[in-house]
């Protein structure tokens, strides 16, 4: 059974994340955190000369707090003990290593990633999953988008 679970949201947003991570909250009563790490100097931003950092900025938060209120709506919906974190990528570490830091801070003994974590959040050529499992001693669970259907239609 687990008693605290950790899904990380992000770029993508990884809904089959968060659907997965809430209804094994619902069967374990366990309390979920869902994490947004937001990283401030994406590979998009930087790989483009005409960046206007200003704006980019802007656009990355405004997106950041979209993400972290849907979250939190599903979870409010789900009627789960739940709350959402957006937290800013720390300088020199990767998205992943921060999962990994955030998830023993707070005690998680489940983390849940998308399965599009395969398609982006590289760092050093490995991949997001790869550093989360390297780098934490709780389970880590990938969810794939059948599961995340098959689960949404037990939510509604």
């Amino acid at each position: 059974m687990y008693k605290h679970i950790l899904v990380a949201v992000g770029p993508g947003f990884s809904e089959s994340a968060l659907n997965i991570a809430i209804s094994r909250a619902r069967e374990c009563n366990a309390r979920l955190t869902a994490l947004h790490v937001v990283d401030q100097t994406p590979w998009w931003a930087v790989v483009t000369a005409d960046c206007n950092c200003a704006q980019t900025l802007a656009v990355i938060d405004d997106h950041a707090r979209a993400v972290t209120r849907y979250s939190a709506r599903l979870i409010e919906r789900a009627g789960i003990d739940g709350t959402v974190r957006s937290i800013e990528l720390p300088l020199n570490a990767s998205v992943g290593e921060t999962i990994a830091k955030v998830s023993m801070e707070l005690g998680a003994d489940l983390i849940v990633l998308g399965g599009e974590a395969d398609a982006g959040w590289r760092h050093g050529g490995q991949r997001l999953r790869d550093v989360v499992c390297a780098r934490t001693k709780c389970d880590v669970l990938i969810a794939s988008h059948a599961e995340m259907h098959a689960d949404a239609d037990q939510l509604m």
